[in-house]
């Protein structure tokens, strides 16, 4: 496990030797992300894609590390069962996880938190891989995990599957804040985005913003309008040299591809 973590994961998680475009990124993404809170005081933010390989799952560790920086109680749920990585990011053992606690298998929630190296973040691993992963997620026993977990943390992240792929991230659309949606430049296209978005809205999800992964600063993205309220990627604007970052923004791939095996 530790040379899997080495080979694949090495230098990509922030800290404070990370370049200073890949900090300033995840700031910007942060603060954006503060205007779609609606006052709750525990938001939950649930991560999805069109399809497998987008950078998700190494994104939305980054983003929950960005938000531990600031003092906040973060938790870091991998509740993509099929497919799970979180733990691999973080150089941990798959273990006792979510996928376990909503099958009853265990109540100590306790035994699901796993504390990492960075101050104020845990993370709750996906567990072994279930048979139904859509029926837990979906369950009553979910929600109320959920809300029990609002009590004891001040933002929690949900890595969730690919839209395209399976169902499973439009069942929490009850219990998630707002759901952001990556794009890998150069393999996800406006018919398949389109199509995905459409999927969530018949859920009535909150989509807050897109976040477009692994843009090369040469050529920059070509994905123009996505249509409806969704608009283009520069809502918020420029953000000095880093180019445009999305309805969040962009998040530049030029600092290290994140999404080999994702």
């Amino acid at each position: 496990m530790a040379e899997m973590f080495e080979k694949n994961y090495e230098g990509k998680l922030l800290s404070d030797r990370s370049p200073f475009a890949m900090n300033e990124a995840f700031r910007a993404l942060r603060t954006n992300m503060f205007y779609t809170s609606k006052g709750d005081a525990c938001p939950v933010y649930g991560i999805t894609s069109s399809f497998a390989n987008s950078g998700k799952s190494l994104i939305i560790s980054n983003l929950a590390i960005s938000f531990a920086q600031l003092n906040k109680k973060v938790l870091l749920i991998d509740c993509d069962l099929r497919n799970s990585v979180i733990h691999k990011a973080f150089g941990m053992e798959r273990g006792f996880g979510i996928s376990e606690l909503l099958a009853g298998s265990d109540n100590a929630v306790d035994r699901c938190l796993r504390r990492t190296s960075y101050e104020n973040l845990q993370i709750i691993t996906a567990g072994g891989t279930p048979p139904n992963p859509t029926e837990l997620l979906a369950s009553e026993r979910m929600g109320k995990f959920i809300e029990f977990l609002k009590n004891h943390f001040d933002v929690i992240f949900i890595d969730l599957p690919p839209i395209g792929l399976v169902t499973d991230a439009t069942v929490l659309s009850d219990v998630v804040t707002g759901y952001v949606f990556v794009v890998r430049s150069g393999m996800d296209d406006d018919r398949s985005l389109r199509h995905s978005v459409a999927l969530m809205e018949q859920t009535d999800a909150n989509i807050i913003g897109f976040i477009l992964n692994d843009v090369n600063p040469k050529t920059g993205g070509k994905y123009g309008k996505y249509g409806g309220k969704y608009g283009k990627y520069g809502k918020y604007g420029k953000y000095a040299k880093y180019g445009k970052y999305g309805k969040y923004g962009r998040y530049d791939g030029r600092y290290g591809r994140y999404n080999t095996e994702y």
